[in-house]
């Protein structure tokens, strides 16, 4: 069993954490949620558990999760945190526990350098390769689509100029790669600070997991991720992140006995209230130009490495699919197009009927199968061989064995999503400026998270600072696939901030309804807020439509202005916290996730209720299967999904105990509707709430 008293005595008053950190705080929460977690662990029982904003989660279930004795993960929702934990509450844990632990961080495939691809990166001249016919297709004639979708990503595809010509990276960049490649431990793109994370170098120097060759890679043994993964086999933690634990889940489901996490007797999922948006992800299918992209460009490096695939042969079958691809692409983004202005929409029954999309789709679907034999056939070696082959040789073999398999899965997901057959899914696409995305979802991933998760063997502990509407797990248990009865422990522990004196939340009355010039209005109070704490907010927005309004109605604001979409996301928070008075202008990314403590932030301004769009393909789709069960769709799915998205947007402002702010919600109806009531009952207790403006203005004045 797990000492408990031994637990909660690390994070007590006198205990190892106090010794070990300056300004340490007693946190009964964080002790009340450490021996819950101790006792889950123990009992092997699933636990849901939130946390609110300064409980100190993170410790709350490191501790005993290392006194366990057993081999838990951990799967946070972003890098972000999971470099956190290894870099700071790690080490700090090493100090302060009595036994030793071995912790490892692991990470998807495309994180890591590839022994393989530096090679090739070492050795490659810089000579052109023949310009393809979907090269060339880029210079389109007039009564062509210039932005198929397709043939724009190949413009963006690493290592190819926009003729389709190989080009050699920058000979500094790729001089400093190498260098750090020789004398690095783990092969971590964390590591290369100096490298901007959009740059094209590192696509050039790693792989992702449908072209990761695997055992019959010459460099396997010496490979990054082979290590990182041997490494894991023996850690008594392991650091994941949602999307990494989703392909081990999915790959688990498809093939018995294959893995990309040890086995391991529990999990517990930081961030929780992400999962069901990631199992949507990793148990649909999709399809995209930048998909079909990435397999034509490598194919074209397995053709210009394997001496055995020369000739018009390899070309003719690369060429085709390029064709076919462009062809597909482009007459599915006119049909998307001409439906709507943008975003997700539902794919049109029949969508593949039409005599030329049918006729584009199995062009494309023949060429698919075309490639995967071609690959497959050239990866064989020839019976006259009676030697071993090269290792560079059995890596473009083993490289051409990868294509094959990769080929006949997008001709699997495209023909699921042409045929629209599964009546347990929903069928959507997307027109971006970065191409064109057709994607199959599963309606409901309760019953698969059930399977796969809760049921799957580990004991599942799901914690976040906003799992609970209106003081019930309800809506997240459900979507959790948590329904069973006596099935899991629940336990909300409030936030240890003083929020009636920290924060003030202000609610007008006299701003016009959300439809009837609600935006001009929204923008001129916002004004007013801005000038009573002298800029320093963040301004929240439920649409990209509502962003851009704002940032043009506010482009002449006397403070500092940062938007979304300037700059990365976190130079824009970097940036932030660098400029005295700053105002940011942001969307859904910036609702959670973000930590600025102290004077920085002190007025956050939420316009509208965050109610996900009806229209959305998905949120329709599972809006309808509820309405079929007899349930209220607005009360089941919509409300308490959006009042625990608004208390993401609210927890952005009180950071630690000497915090204080401004919290503004523009939209009436959370006063002025019945339903209003689980939204205020989700936002913190305690909080004072008024609807005028001066008393905002004296509260924030009467400051100690």
């Amino acid at each position: 069993m797990i000492d408990l008293e031994g637990a909660g005595g690390l994070l007590a008053p006198g205990g190892g954490l106090e010794r070990a950190i300056p300004h340490y705080e007693d946190r009964h929460e964080q002790r009340a949620m450490s021996a819950a977690v101790a006792r889950a662990l123990d009992e092997a029982r699933p636990l849901i558990v939130e946390a609110g904003t300064g409980t100190g989660k993170t410790l709350a279930y490191l501790v005993p999760a290392l006194l366990s004795g057993k081999r838990v993960v951990v799967s946070t929702g972003t890098r972000a945190l999971q470099d956190q934990i290894a870099r700071h509450d790690i080490p700090l844990l090493r100090s302060i526990l009595a036994r030793p632990f071995s912790a490892v961080v692991l990470k998807g495939v495309a994180n890591y350098a590839c022994r393989r691809k530096l090679a090739e990166l070492s050795s490659r001249a810089p000579q052109r390769m023949p310009a393809s016919d979907f090269a060339a297709s880029i210079k389109m004639p007039h009564d062509r689509d210039p932005a198929s979708g397709f043939a724009a990503s190949i413009r963006t595809t690493p290592g190819r100029d926009a003729a389709g010509i190989s080009v050699a990276p920058d000979d500094v960049s790729v001089a400093a790669l190498l260098d750090w490649s020789s004398y690095t431990e783990t092969g971590d793109r964390a590591e290369v600070e100096w490298l901007a994370e959009s740059a094209p170098l590192w696509a050039e120097a790693t792989t992702t997991p449908d072209a990761r060759v695997g055992p019959r890679c010459p460099y396997f043994e010496r490979c990054f991720v082979t290590q990182a993964r041997r490494l894991a086999e023996s850690a008594q933690l392991v650091l994941v992140n949602h999307h990494l634990y989703f392909a081990d889940r999915v790959l688990r489901a498809a093939h018995p006995g294959a893995r990309v996490l040890p086995d391991h007797d529990a999990v517990i999922f930081d961030e929780a209230h992400q999962l069901e948006d990631v199992a949507t992800e990793h148990f649909g299918a999709r399809i995209s130009t930048h998909k079909l992209a990435e397999l034509v460009r490598d194919a074209h490096l397995a053709l210009s490495q394997m001496p055995l695939w020369t000739g018009r042969a390899g070309v003719d079958v690369i060429q085709t699919v390029e064709r076919a691809g462009i062809g597909m692409f482009s007459q599915l983004r006119a049909a998307l197009l001409s439906r709507d202005d943008g975003g997700r929409m539902p794919l049109p029954d029949g969508l593949f009927d039409h005599p030329e999309r049918q006729h584009a789709w199995f062009r494309l679907d023949s060429a698919l199968e075309d490639l995967a034999r071609a690959a497959e056939a050239e990866s064989e070696p020839s019976p006259d061989d009676d030697h071993e082959s090269p290792s560079g040789e059995a890596g473009a073999r083993a490289s051409l064995t990868s294509l094959a398999r990769r080929a006949r899965e997008v001709r699997d997901d495209l023909a699921m999503i042409a045929e629209q057959r599964q009546k347990s899914h929903v069928y959507w696409g997307e027109v971006r400026a970065s191409g064109t995305f057709l994607t199959a979802s599963p309606i409901d991933v309760s019953d698969l998270l059930r399977r796969h998760v809760v049921r799957a063997g580990p004991t599942p502990i799901f914690t976040s600072a906003t799992l609970a509407a209106a003081g019930t797990f309800a809506y997240a248990c459900t979507r959790l696939g948590l329904d069973g009865a006596g099935e899991v422990d629940e336990l909300l522990v409030s936030s240890p901030f003083d929020y009636e004196r920290q924060a003030m939340l202000y609610v007008p009355r006299d701003l016009p309804a959300v439809a009837d010039g609600f935006s001009e209005a929204a923008a001129e109070r916002t004004r007013e807020l801005l000038a009573i704490t002298q800029g320093r907010a963040f301004l929240l927005f439920t649409s990209h439509r509502a962003l851009r309004e704002a940032t043009i109605r506010l482009a002449d604001l006397p403070y500092p202005r940062l938007v979304q979409g300037e700059a990365p996301r976190a130079t824009l928070i970097d940036k932030f916290r660098a400029t005295p008075n700053a105002v940011l202008l942001g969307t859904s990314s910036f609702w959670e996730g973000v930590d600025v403590p102290g004077d920085a932030l002190s007025l956050v301004v939420i316009d509208k209720l965050p109610f996900s769009p009806h229209t959305d393909p998905l949120i329709a789709a599972r809006m309808a299967a509820c309405a079929e069960t007899g349930r209220d769709p607005f009360e089941t799915i919509q409300l308490p999904a959006a009042a625990i998205a608004l208390k993401q947007g609210f927890g952005r402002l009180i950071r630690r105990r000497d915090d204080r702010g401004i919290v503004a919600i523009l939209d009436g109806r959370i006063v002025t509707r019945n339903y209003g009531r689980v939204f205020l009952e989700t936002l913190p207790t305690g909080l004072p709430r008024t609807s005028v403006l001066e008393q905002v203005r004296r509260w924030w004045t009467a400051a100690p």
